[in-house]
């Protein structure tokens, strides 16, 4: 058969993770042509000597290829025009076809990070940020999981290929935990434009509704991100890399996204749970009370952040600072915290952004951390603009949400003050320059919001 050789496999890796070439529609087609090949008919039931050196390398290259082209699709890309939509879908299909061939490979046992394309296609559908897309992303999520697992089963007993699985389930478990995040984001965000009906009585009771929903679906999300934890760090005790290779995977600083989708997930419990108990809904677990639930979820949240403030230390054993983006979700989780948990110290060792000097999350905390996010910075394409916004906390309009939060505050001690943070810190809001969002904010603040940066 003429395929790529497992030298050519391993040449295109490298390449697409140092960004020296692009997903294009020839790598996809070349992907889809070597699978075809793979294929024997009849088929045995171990792959032949050539195809099996070829296998973990063709599931690499999926990884890989997927990865970036997603990283191409913007969020809310449907919501653009022109060539940037068209540019958008051109990555979506790539994503699509790659995982349809992950999907037809033979032997897919011996392939596990082909794995990786069903993540990237799961990614890309919720990008599309629409609730027909995150029904989609969820499927898709699904059926990883069922794959992975039934997979393994053929390699218990091999280390070696059950760290490439570790490795899988880390990815897997964390794009579920993202969507499952976005998903409730939306929601709180968007209630006034995308869900609201006129009538009083009826949005009291579609907004109870889709709270028991999204609260349920974040309760799986936070523990898929404590299995993509736990995960890690079984993959930790064999060693991390400084860049991927055909046998390890996973990087030095592969703790610090899983802890920091956890948290977010938990911090959105964390706001939810006081509607919960209004409605009636049993504690979670073994729980005897919704404050021993909150307890529950304090401990969690303050776990999976410790993986956030975990070193980084590289091969020579050298210090690491977070990737820009993730820096921003460290702000991020630690202003939410202050929100939801006033006057808490939450130790850092982290020291890129001034703001973070405020270990007790006080009042000027949250203005410090407000102050940063909204700084303006220049892009890589030499473009001004505000540093971040913030979804969830920094664009609630569900009414349900502000009422949770004010009352999580209260048990922890504090006083009213998410609504008042809100309104002058509207400018976090991603629909901020939407016409009308001011307005429709204010009414159910029942108060102003400032349309500029407050300081």
């Amino acid at each position: 058969m003429t395929v790529m050789s497992a030298e050519r496999l391993e040449e295109l890796c490298l390449a697409l993770r140092r960004r020296q070439i692009e997903c294009d529609d020839d790598l996809v087609a070349a992907i889809e042509a070597d699978v075809e090949a793979y294929k024997r008919d009849p088929a045995p039931q171990l792959p032949p000597k050539d195809v099996a050196e070829l296998l973990p390398l063709m599931g690499w290259l999926m990884y890989e290829a997927t990865w970036l082209a997603v990283q191409r699709i913007p969020n809310g890309f449907t919501e653009t025009g022109g060539d940037a939509l068209a540019r958008a879908r051109e990555n979506h299909e790539r994503v699509l076809r790659i995982a349809n061939a992950a999907r037809d490979l033979p032997w897919p046992e011996f392939s596990p990070r082909a794995l990786g394309a069903l993540r990237s296609l799961a990614l890309a559908e919720s990008k599309a940020d629409t609730e027909e897309s995150y029904v989609r992303a969820q499927a898709v999520h699904g059926e990883a999981r069922e794959r992975h697992g039934s997979h393994l089963t053929y390699h218990r007993e091999n280390p070696e290929v059950s760290r490439a699985y570790d490795e899988m389930l880390v990815q897997l478990a964390l794009a579920e935990t993202g969507t499952a995040c976005r998903i409730a984001e939306r929601v709180i965000d968007r209630w006034a434009e995308e869900f609201a009906v006129a009538d009083a009585g009826a949005d009291r009771q579609r907004r109870e509704e889709r709270i028991q929903i999204i609260f349920s679906d974040l309760a799986e999300g936070a523990a898929r991100g404590e299995q993509a934890l736990a995960a890690v760090e079984r993959v930790a005790k064999l060693g991390f890399v400084d860049e991927p290779t055909k046998e390890k995977l996973a990087l030095h600083a592969s703790f610090v996204n899983p802890g920091i989708m956890t948290a977010r997930a938990i911090q959105l419990m964390l706001g939810l749970y006081p509607e919960m108990q209004r409605l009636g809904y049993f504690p979670l677990g073994d729980d005897d009370s919704w404050d021993d639930s909150r307890k529950a979820l304090c401990a969690r949240f303050d776990s999976a952040y410790e993986y956030i403030e975990k070193p980084v230390l590289n091969s020579r054993n050298e210090p690491q600072e977070p990737r820009d983006d993730l820096q921003l979700a460290v702000v991020q989780i630690r202003l939410a915290a202050a929100l939801l948990m006033p006057g808490r110290r939450l130790h850092t060792r982290l020291t890129f952004a001034p703001c973070l000097a405020h270990e007790v999350l006080d009042d000027d905390a949250v203005e410090a951390m407000s102050a940063w996010l909204t700084e303006t910075v220049v892009d890589r394409n030499g473009q001004a603009k505000q540093r971040s916004t913030l979804r969830g906390f920094g664009g609630a309009i569900m009414p349900n949400f502000f009422d949770g939060v004010e009352e999580c505050r209260a048990a922890f001690g504090g006083g009213p003050g998410y609504r008042a943070w809100r309104a002058r810190w509207f400018i976090l809001d991603k629909y901020a320059a939407e016409p009308g969002r001011a307005e429709r904010l204010s009414a159910v603040l029942g108060q102003p919001v400032r349309r500029t940066r407050p300081i």
